[in-house]
């Protein structure tokens, strides 16, 4: 549900792919109006790719999975930002805003229209908040950043995986983007409340591999302490726990087991009647799997949360969104898309008592309101708009030529 706690608040997001997008999605779901810019030679990236149903349509661009699911609660403007029009445009949507969300590096943001200076001039009580991914300043200030590298740089993919020879290997997830968008939605709830108390609008620079560095702690510490680099060691935390790691348990799947101490070994080794292994660390992997194949999955998770460890089965994505904790807890509710069909939107994982709440808005279509903004917000004219559309500088479908 999209909750009412930012009502009134206008934020104006040009951003793509997953940092800037999130961070302002975010913003959308606590109740701001959310203005997504694309532009009509443009389009998001991520608007293709992953069709609902496995189908791209006639339209693709409105049916890719990753966009609906980081554009909800959004209205989406189509303007040309290549051409000085459509930069004049967007400064004068800006200077009826509050919050411009963006995710460009240093170089294309001065192209956009949207440099320091410009917008000191052009709107000077905007609440601005960018993400480039290395940083203002420094030789990677205009270096694209994307998942992998972006892992890489910060130290992660050198941790991830086993040290038998193989190379440093990917997260399942570019974890960087994510980080950076939760950054960013707090700067803009930061600049908000300067705000409301007098100060003047400020400017947030969200580096999202800095971002990501900040969620390394234990590795870099012990960087910093043994002056030696972490080595690999795949699902093992020799800091927090003694044991830790995956086993098979039967045809349900997977478990995935952290057992703290010595004495949380014994409490495993006797619930499988194995008090032997405790010593020995490959055995005793062996044996909870052959006890946990043999009492299946559900079962065994039982008797181990039952016993005090903390244990969980390791889930598919389609198995999750289905499970009973999930559907109590109502992670998923599903919205309407005109053209993709019905597509289930996680919720925000925060829980407000007494919070007036709204049903979330579906993913916009491309250009679907220019007119709200071309004419509403900016105030221009049925024949002003129509220039605009002949003249390129927007449209109501991509230009994919």
């Amino acid at each position: 549900m999209r909750l009412d706690l930012l009502e009134g608040v206008r934020v104006v997001e040009v951003g793509a792919m997953w940092a800037g997008p999130y961070a302002a999605r975010i913003l959308g779901d606590l109740g701001a109006e959310v203005i997504k810019v694309e532009g009509p030679r443009k389009p998001e990236a991520v608007r293709f790719g992953f069709y609902a149903q496995n189908d791209p349509g006639e339209k693709p661009w409105e049916r890719g999975g990753h966009f609906q699911k980081f554009s909800r609660n959004k209205r989406d403007w189509v303007v040309d930002l290549t051409q000085p029009r459509g930069r004049e445009l967007l400064h004068a949507l800006l200077r009826k805003s509050d919050i411009l969300i963006e995710n460009n590096t240093p170089r294309v943001r001065e192209r956009l229209g949207l440099g320091h200076e410009t917008l000191a001039r052009e709107a000077p009580d905007l609440i601005v908040v960018s993400m480039p991914g290395f940083g203002d300043t420094g030789p990677y200030r205009d270096y694209l950043a994307f998942g992998l590298n972006m892992e890489g740089f910060a130290g992660l993919t050198s941790v991830t995986g086993y040290a038998d020879g193989t190379p440093p290997i990917r997260s399942a997830i570019p974890y960087g983007d994510p980080v950076a968008a939760l950054y960013g939605a707090l700067s803009a709830l930061l600049g908000l409340r300067g705000r409301a108390a007098g100060e003047p609008a400020p400017r947030f620079e969200v580096s999202q591999m800095e971002g990501l560095v900040s969620l390394l702690p234990d590795v870099l510490i012990e960087a910093q302490v043994t002056n030696a680099d972490p080595a690999r060691v795949g699902n093992a935390d020799p800091l927090l726990y003694a044991r830790q790691g995956t086993v098979r348990a039967g045809p349900n799947g997977w478990l995935a087991v952290s057992l703290a101490d010595a004495e949380q070994v014994e409490r495993v080794s006797a619930l499988i009647g194995r008090p032997a292994t405790v010593t020995d660390e490959r055995a005793f992997w062996a044996a909870l799997e052959e006890w946990a194949t043999a009492v299946g999955r559900d079962d065994a998770l039982r008797q181990l949360a039952a016993a005090g460890i903390a244990a969980a089965p390791v889930l598919p994505p389609g198995e999750m969104m289905h499970h009973e904790q999930v559907v109590a807890r109502g992670v998923y509710r599903v919205v309407d898309h005109p053209i993709a069909g019905p597509i289930p939107y996680s919720q925000l994982p925060l829980h407000f008592a007494n919070a007036p709440a709204r049903p979330d808005m579906h993913a916009p279509l491309f250009g679907q309101d220019n007119r709200y903004v071309y004419g509403e917000l900016l105030g221009l004219s049925d024949a002003e708009i129509a220039g605009l559309y002949a003249s390129g500088i927007t449209s109501d479908a991509p230009d994919l030529g």
